[in-house]
């Protein structure tokens, strides 16, 4: 039998809300213009997916 923990709505959130915040940059960058709003636009768009290869990386160790 596993124990339930409970967590505070800010520590559920937290972490999405963070990838979501550099989602949006991500996006706004990109529109924004050339050279290096193309890296910060990359760099933005790249959390989401580091988030997911990093959580499936760790879900198979446990």
């Amino acid at each position: 039998m596993t124990r339930l923990m409970s967590f505070s709505l800010w520590a559920i959130f937290a972490i999405p809300g963070v990838i979501a915040a550099l989602s949006l940059f991500g996006l706004i960058a990109a529109l924004l213009g050339d050279g290096v709003w193309d890296w910060m636009g990359w760099l933005g768009l790249l959390a989401p997916v580091a988030a997911t290869v990093w959580a499936l990386a760790v879900g198979k160790h446990r």
